[in-house]
């Protein structure tokens, strides 16, 4: 069938339907728009959202273009009516896209809109009065339309999953699309006006009720959002709720344990209607007996105030607004100096005042220890300065003269000489040590550790010692006894202190075996070890002052006075404690608590001295070259004179930045460096090498003049290097220096063999 015979068969249909019925068609295409556009208008109108309005404007050019199209059926010829079909067709379908776009939130300006209208309308206008062939005046406008009927369309494609109304006007905007790019080509009969123009109003009204559908689930949705949050709301309301119980309870249990007395006073009757156990400790009486009573018994500075309630509050914010001295009597009526502040609060919907009160001796008492606190820190930091800066000559003077008893030709009388240098500079560092440890606790590097061998480790270093005073110790030390969590050095610095008080409080009669009784034993949940004498013990008026700082009962140039208040900073640290108990003539016995902990071995931080004969001289020493880097000349010049006499080729330099510039220049096999130096310090040359030569960073000894703070701990124990405390034994760097090369001579001999 081709289209002239289409053409027949439905001008014979038309014949079937009057001329009326296709401005019928109109009419209703009309309403359905109109529809459309009332519901446009009232979401615009309730949403205030701009793309409704949009839209809302494109629907009423739209339903514009269907009256000019009823004028149009009966006027067919009248240019005027064809521009304004033209016109209202392309400047709804400019609305329905910029809508669409602000929907998309791609707004666009509105000078934009204004010049597509401007257009739209000029070439209406053209095409009206100046173009004839149908095609040509219609089909561009009505494709603007129907492309913005798709775009809309394809718009809310991207909703249908999440909405059913999305996919009816997906469906609706996509259908009279294709209606509006059909339109255009159909037959100008009756038949297919008015067929046309009652499906653009079906799909008018199909896109209203997808729109409808669309925004009640919209509002549905967000009716169930809301329901969420008010449940959300409700659950973080009744939290809160707790919350303000825990607080309330919280801030009761402060009141009630607050240090300063706490009074709340009625301003109207002056009676304490809330107070604290403070409160009750300051004047001597229960709360009970004190809640109701009139503030003006406790402090009768008050009794000028009037029954005026602004006199009587004009009284009290002159009584406790400054710092003032006041005058408050116990229950009994004994008299106290005090000091308070007040404030006004709410006390049961009533007025009121809260008064808090401290007695003025307390404070006298606090400000004294406060100032004893002040004082021990300002001399700590005065000892730990002054002992750090004597480690390094004490360094010196006992190196020189270790080299010293070693040197040949020496006569006996000076050798023993010697040998009494280095004993005192011993006793000198281990002073030292006691103060910089008093002045600088370092953190406990603690591990699994047994008590009852650390006890022994200490009684076979001082068997010696008990042989010459004439000492017999008896152990009394638990089998099986559990091990603990502890720093070994530091609990073996307690055992050392203990006893070598024990030791110096035996009688002076050296005829007499003394006796020392070293015991442990498990005491629930803690280890105790008890340190028992026979000296002439402890008389009660020094008895409370024994764990001062520099307190000391013995001869000058016998003790520092520190050895106990150490073990007792300590204990601190390991959460224990020591306490003694004596009588004047029967010795004492200091007992030391420790609490049984879990934990896993591991490998002690520092390094012990090392054990062995002295290092004799190995003729491949020469072959090794060594670099030396302190800030302290004389250490340098022991270090390089002890290395060099071993026959190792020793080089120097004053800091990391000059030893960096040595190993530019030159290849060693070993650094010896301090770890504290002016400009570039050791741990900053370490990493420096360690980025050059990671093999060479590995044989880094560090020498350190101070205690080991925790950051200077963690950066040793990440390195892994040997380190060593100024002063040391020159045989144990020599014994140290000498395994390491000879480690690594061995280690090449396997590897080219």
């Amino acid at each position: 069938m081709n289209i002239d015979h289409l053409a027949t068969v439905l001008d014979s249909l038309s014949l079937v339907f009057p001329p009326d019925w296709v401005r019928a068609a109109l009419v209703l295409a009309l309403l359905g728009t109109l529809v459309v556009v009332g519901l446009f208008s009232y979401l615009n109108h309730h949403t205030r959202k701009e793309y409704f309005r949009l839209w809302t404007i494109a629907w009423v050019y739209y339903a514009v273009f269907l009256l000019a199209s009823i004028g149009f059926s009966r006027q067919p010829e009248n240019p005027i009516l064809v521009m304004l079909r033209l016109a209202t067709l392309g400047i709804g379908a400019l609305y329905m896209f910029f809508g669409s776009l602000e929907f998309e939130e791609r707004p666009r300006p509105r000078r934009e809109l204004s010049l597509g209208v401007l257009m739209i309308v000029v070439w209406s206008a053209v095409a009206a009065y100046q173009v004839r062939d149908r095609l040509w005046v219609t089909v561009p406008m009505f494709t603007l339309l129907a492309t913005a009927c798709i775009y809309t369309a394809a718009m809310y494609a991207r909703f249908c999953r999440k909405y059913r109304g999305a996919v009816l006007l997906t469906s609706g905007f996509a259908l009279w699309g294709i209606h509006l790019l059909a339109f255009p080509f159909l037959p100008l009969t009756q038949i297919t006006m008015a067929t046309g123009y009652l499906v653009a109003a079906a799909l008018a009204l199909f896109i209203a009720m997808g729109m409808m559908i669309q925004v009640l689930e919209e509002a549905h949705q967000r009716n169930e959002t809301l329901a969420v949050k008010v449940k959300e709301n409700t659950e973080q309301s009744q939290q809160l709720q707790e919350v303000v119980g825990v607080t309330e309870q919280r801030l009761r249990a402060l009141f009630d344990t607050a240090s300063d007395a706490t009074f709340v006073v009625d301003l109207e009757t002056m009676q304490v209607t809330e107070a604290n156990q403070a409160a009750s400790h300051l004047v001597g009486t229960q709360i009970e007996s004190l809640v109701g009573r009139s503030f003006i018994d406790l402090c009768p500075a008050l009794r000028r105030h009037s029954k005026s309630l602004v006199s009587t509050k004009k009284v009290l914010e002159t009584q406790f607004s400054t710092p003032t001295q006041f005058q408050m009597h116990r229950g009994d009526g004994t008299p106290i100096r005090c000091i308070g502040q007040g404030r006004l609060v709410q006390c049961q919907m009533r007025p009121a005042i809260q008064i808090t009160v401290r007695e003025v001796t307390d404070r006298s008492h606090l400000e004294q220890q406060l100032r004893e606190a002040e004082r021990l820190s300002a001399l700590g930091q005065l000892i730990a300065s002054v002992a750090h800066e004597l480690n390094n000559p004490l360094a010196i003077v006992a190196g020189y003269s270790q080299l010293l008893t070693k040197r040949p030709g020496l006569d006996d009388r000076t050798r023993q000489d010697f040998q009494k240098v280095v004993a005192e500079s011993e006793r000198a560092a281990k002073i030292v040590r006691n103060l910089l440890t008093f002045a600088r606790p370092r953190d406990p590097d603690k591990r699994q550790v047994d008590i009852n061998q650390l006890i022994n480790n200490v009684l076979a270093e001082r068997a010696a010692e008990f042989q010459a005073n004439n000492i017999r110790v008896e152990k009394r030390l638990a089998t099986e006894l559990p091990k603990t969590s502890a720093d070994p050095a530091q609990f073996e610095q307690i055992i050392h202190n203990l006893v070598s008080n024990a030791i110096q409080a035996q009688p002076a009669n050296q005829d007499k075996v003394g006796r020392i009784e070293v015991s442990t034993y498990e005491y629930g949940a803690y280890i105790r070890i008890a340190v028992a004498d026979e000296g002439p013990g402890i008389a009660p008026d020094v008895m409370p002052k024994i764990f001062e700082p520099f307190f000391s009962t013995r001869l000058p140039g016998h003790g520092t006075g520190l050895g106990l208040t150490i073990c007792r900073a300590v204990l601190e640290e390991h959460h224990g404690k020591i306490w003694v108990q004596s009588e004047l003539g029967k010795g004492a016995k200091f007992f030391v608590e420790l609490p049984i902990i879990g934990g896993t071995d591991e490998l002690d931080a520092e390094p012990e001295a090392p054990a062995g004969d002295a290092v004799e001289f190995d003729p491949s020493a020469s072959q090794y070259r060594l670099l030396i880097v302190d800030d302290e000349p004389g250490i340098v010049d022991v270090l390089r004179e002890s290395l060099a006499r071993h026959g190792y080729s020793v080089d120097t330099a004053g800091n990391g930045a000059e030893a960096l510039r040595c190993l530019a220049a030159n290849r060693y096999d070993l650094i010896i460096t301090d770890l504290r130096m002016p400009d570039m310090d050791g741990e900053k040359m370490y990493h420096a090498v360690f980025e050059r030569n990671p093999a060479l960073a590995k044989r880094i000894i560090f020498l350190t003049g101070d205690t080991i703070s925790s950051a200077a701990r963690s950066f040793l124990d990440w390195t892994g290097n040997r380190w060593f405390s100024k002063p040391f034994q020159i045989a144990d760097l020599e014994k140290v220096v000498h395994n390491f090369l000879r480690a690594d001579a061995e280690l090449l001999s396997t590897v080219i063999r």
